[in-house]
């Protein structure tokens, strides 16, 4: 199993893989806690807390990863990771105890779920820029291959883990299995050494001006700056696609909450088989440039299957071919991009990147929302289908981003400062 061969390596080797082994166990724990959080609110508190959650979730998700960027570039990101873990242990161990006591207090929930967000504000970006930190460019690509496959395992693993504790146990189970998993990847953090950092913050004056310097930088960039910008837009049409019209496809076709978790494994199981062989060998047969817009038109045949399937069986194949392109569009250019910003300016604007993705999710529900105010379900597909392959023409539009991927690890190592140092003065 791949993740008792990580756990058990990371016992054995370098801060690396027990970085990957945190994240891994902090992925299994947020589906763990995030499910049966949600089934509680719906039991409980019904639509109208579901929707204050999923509010206040994303416009703080939005917000807290560029806000607490700059801190991540100027202290050691495994104690920043460190921090963020106690910081989603204590908001298991809230859950935990107001569900001992079955006391449903949405305002606590909801003090929880701020406490989350602004964790995870550290965590991501720092689990994002510590490999590229500790590790030289010749073995980045390797180690952020294995970090996208130990994603797609906890991806796949938590929601199932999640619905059989749910149904085996109830809600309580849930939230102390996750803030298990959190302990132990607090304990495998805490054994990891920190890399010493060239500079540090120090007084909190200077946290503005940092802010400002990495906002600058994404934006001083335009290879970078316009790459974000054409995945945002192709995650406003994929996401809703993928996720809050995929029951009410289902609905329309008199199947069951058996399909839904059919379609999920679909995807997962594309996206897992994708990490683990399609993304190298298609990287290796066509050069990161073509793998990418191969892997691009892949994920638009499957969205464009999805809206006229009449049957629960063409879904399959169409979620499946989703998770193939998916992975791939994943894994390439991303030691391109991590190896290009300056050591000092990767957290910021990953941060922003991150921050992009959380947008995505806010708008694209907002606009399937829309369209189904006036077209048929098989309709509102069409339009997603056509705003993604519309979207995704912008990638042959992003200056430069061709042969940016068309260079090897060691050339493009601190491009984006050679080739535009006034972004980074």
């Amino acid at each position: 199993m791949p993740l008792v061969r990580l756990l058990t390596t990371s016992l054995c080797l370098t801060t690396p893989y027990r970085v990957l082994a945190c994240e891994l166990l902090s992925l299994l724990a947020g589906a763990l806690l995030q499910v049966s959080l949600a089934w509680w609110m719906a039991s409980r508190g019904g639509a109208t807390d579901l929707a204050r959650y999923g509010v206040l979730y994303s416009l703080g998700s939005l917000l807290a990863m560029p806000l607490l960027s700059p801190l991540v570039d100027r202290y050691a990101k495994i104690n920043l990771i460190r921090l963020g873990l106690m910081g989603l242990l204590l908001d298991a161990a809230l859950m935990s105890a107001l569900a001992a006591h079955a006391s449903y207090r949405l305002s606590w929930l909801l003090a929880g779920t701020l406490l989350s967000v602004l964790a995870h504000g550290l965590l991501q970006p720092a689990l994002a820029c510590v490999l590229a930190e500790q590790l030289p460019a010749t073995a980045l690509a390797a180690a952020l291959r294995l970090r996208k496959r130990c994603q797609a395992v906890g991806r796949l693993l938590g929601p199932a883990l999640a619905g059989t504790v749910l149904a085996l146990g109830g809600l309580l189970p849930g939230f102390l299995l996750g803030a298990l998993f959190l302990l132990l990847a607090l304990a495998l953090a805490s054994w990891s050494a920190p890399v010493p950092q060239a500079a540090n913050l120090g007084q909190a004056e200077r946290w503005l001006p940092a802010l400002r310097a990495g906002l600058r930088a994404k934006w001083g960039v335009p290879l970078d700056r316009y790459w974000t910008l054409a995945g945002c837009l192709m995650m406003v049409c994929f996401l809703p696609a993928t996720s809050m019209l995929v029951p009410l496809k289902l609905q329309s076709l008199g199947l069951g909450a058996a399909w839904l978790g059919a379609c999920e494994a679909a995807l997962s199981g594309g996206l897992l088989l994708g990490t683990f062989w399609l993304a190298d060998k298609a990287v290796r047969r066509l050069g990161r440039w073509h793998a990418l817009l191969a892997a691009v038109a892949l994920c638009g045949v499957g969205l464009a299957m999805i809206g006229p399937s009449q049957q629960g069986w063409t879904l399959l194949p169409a979620f499946a071919a989703i998770g193939l392109g998916l992975s791939v569009t994943q894994l390439v250019g991303q030691t391109h991009r991590m190896l290009a910003m300056p050591p000092d300016f990767r957290a910021r604007m990953t941060a922003v990147h991150l921050a992009s993705g959380q947008l995505s999710a806010a708008l694209g529900p907002l606009l399937a929302g829309l369209l189904l105010a006036h077209l048929a379900l098989h309709l509102v597909y069409h339009c997603l289908a056509l705003g993604f392959a519309v979207s995704a023409l912008l990638l042959l539009r992003v200056p430069g981003l061709k042969g940016f991927l068309q260079q090897d690890h060691v050339a493009v190592t601190g491009w984006y400062a050679r080739h535009h140092p006034q972004a980074f003065g």
